[in-house]
């Protein structure tokens, strides 16, 4: 069988809603709704390891941008970034297309427009000079169906 060669990189508690603060989870799992469309587009999936729940553990409280914006925080989710940022560096050399991210809307952390984990990431990425050609964030939990023609970030 022929591959796509066609990478989205996601949050991680799109796969897995356990990780997500109590208060803020979408679903039981994954989120159905970005699964199913990554598989019916044929993208490969790259899950980004969840920065808050590596930091600070599964009963953490709820907390903003502002709380998490500390030089303590950046540099954990620059150290739990590097495996990623090499593998895409490996899937770019190897001539995959580096498709896209989908983040979380809302998400001090996570939020492609204005997360501390997101802007580390593209920090990176800059660095590395690894481009993902579009972003994608799923809706706020009062809307949680992803549409990536309606929610992209840019």
């Amino acid at each position: 069988m022929r591959r796509s060669k066609r990478i989205v990189v996601l949050s991680h508690c799109l796969l897995n809603q356990n990780t997500v603060i109590h208060e803020e989870a979408r679903a039981m799992g994954a989120v159905s709704s970005v699964v199913n469309w990554a598989l019916e587009g044929g993208y490969g999936l790259v899950q980004l390891p969840c920065p808050e729940f590596t930091f600070l553990g599964e009963d953490r409280p709820p907390m903003t941008y502002e709380q998490y914006d500390n030089p303590a925080y950046r540099s954990h989710c620059r150290q739990i970034l590097q495996p990623i940022i090499k593998q895409l560096q490996e899937y770019q050399r190897a001539g995959y297309e580096l498709t896209g991210s989908v983040g979380i809307g809302r998400s001090p952390s996570c939020d492609p427009g204005r997360g501390v984990y997101m802007e580390e990431f593209r920090q990176l990425l800059q660095e590395a000079e690894l481009e993902l050609r579009h972003s994608w964030f799923l809706p706020p939990v009062e809307d949680p169906i992803f549409d990536p023609d309606r929610h992209k970030a840019f």
